[in-house]
């Protein structure tokens, strides 16, 4: 079910009459947009042989709240953006934990925790048909694509410049820094590889602080 709201105003004042006559302001206000998703995600996941966990089964309730103001008037237009992402567990158990829809308890990692979530903010610029992201990033490109096959949206934290100032061209520019899994409420290192031979060259821990990314589409 997704509720959508026109602008941030009737969301934060209640209908509540706003002074936004100002022309740096207007678009700002204007623009603005909301929107609540609510997920509920069941998995389950029959392991059927070997002498260890039988399956994995989970159920849980996601809630997103998604805001995009519109950028101030001007040669250059500010903007602000902000994510919340809250998980809540239904059904979970010691022997069915493992789907990657719940977050693992740190103090008993065999058990998944009651709830958990994230926040983010990013800043926005735009110049022309430029625009410019510092902060909590979505990104959908061919090398770098967040995870949404769970509960909760994965996010990433970095910089991001998309230009498309020639008709037909989009040029993205950009640098990452930390990762939100799917299943985390923590900002951490990236995963340099996640199995494969790569492993033996590299290590199966093996991080980054750093993604550049550029290409043209």
């Amino acid at each position: 079910m997704r509720l959508h709201h026109k602008s941030l105003c009737h969301i934060l004042c209640g209908g509540a009459v706003v002074i936004a006559t100002h022309p740096a302001s207007a678009a700002f206000v204007e623009d603005s947009k909301a929107s609540i998703d609510l997920r509920n995600f069941y998995m389950n996941r029959d392991f059927r042989s070997g002498t260890g966990q039988s399956k994995a089964e989970e159920w849980a309730q996601g809630f997103m709240l998604k805001m995009e103001s519109g950028y101030t008037e001007g040669p250059i237009g500010f903007g602000v953006d902000a994510i919340g992402l809250l998980g809540v567990k239904l059904d979970s158990s010691p022997d069915r934990v493992g789907t990657g829809i719940l977050q693992s308890d740190r103090e008993a990692p065999n058990r998944a925790q009651d709830d958990y979530g994230s926040a983010g903010v990013t800043a926005k610029a735009k110049l022309s048909a430029t625009t410019l992201h510092i902060g909590t990033l979505q990104p959908i490109l061919p090398v770098v694509m967040r995870n949404d096959s769970r509960l909760l949206p994965q996010t990433y934290r970095g910089t991001w410049l998309q230009s498309k100032e020639i008709e037909g061209l989009t040029l993205d520019l950009g640098k990452l820094d930390r990762v939100n899994q799917r299943n985390s409420s923590d900002n951490e290192e990236m995963t340099a590889f996640n199995g494969g031979r790569r492993n033996i060259q590299f290590g199966s821990q093996t991080s980054s602080d750093e993604f550049l990314f550029a290409g043209a589409r």
